[in-house]
């Protein structure tokens, strides 16, 4: 497949992924749903780096976080997705080129600080009065246990994706 060709498929894959990304964020912050679709839309950024490449992610997430800022009404929730949902997975793929316990540390780390940056924006820029953004140590142990988890079953979704998935859809 020629270079143009290649090209403007992924910027089209890119647009329907992240048009599907920005629908299911819409609906997530009108129900109870909100954090199940933003860990799948974390899925739709891992399909992303892995059908598109780097490049593409990064510029696919610059895009999809500059639309959720501007059209979710929930400013702090489009920087959730932002930070965990469209950056953090593509981060992960780099992350996990290391051995693999540094690589564990740096992944925790960078959620952690994340989580971090979320209760510093929900306590003091959005104000929000919820017992989640208070920063205490609970807040921060609970949050760091979801992320392993969280890290965990994103490992096993990409390569459930990779090994069985890819083969099914004869994707190349």
């Amino acid at each position: 497949m020629n270079n143009n060709r290649k090209l403007t498929k992924n910027i089209a894959l890119c647009g329907v992924l992240a048009a599907l990304a920005l629908g299911m964020m819409f609906i997530g912050e009108f129900t109870a749903l909100e954090l199940s679709l933003l860990l799948l839309c974390s899925l739709i950024t891992v399909l992303t780096v892995i059908e598109t490449g780097n490049k593409m992610a990064w510029i696919y997430a610059a895009v999809t976080s500059v639309l959720a800022l501007v059209i979710l009404p929930n400013k702090l929730y489009a920087m959730e997705y932002i930070m965990f949902s469209a950056v953090y997975p593509i981060l992960k793929g780099y992350a996990e080129r290391l051995p693999k316990w540094p690589a564990f540390i740096i992944k925790i780390g960078v959620l952690d600080l994340m989580l971090l940056c979320c209760v510093v924006l929900g306590q003091f820029v959005f104000m929000v009065g919820d017992e989640f953004f208070s920063l205490s140590v609970i807040t921060m142990a609970v949050g760091t246990l979801f992320f392993i988890l969280y890290d965990y079953t994103l490992t096993k979704c990409i390569s459930y994706y990779i090994i069985k998935l890819r083969k099914r859809l004869k994707i190349k």
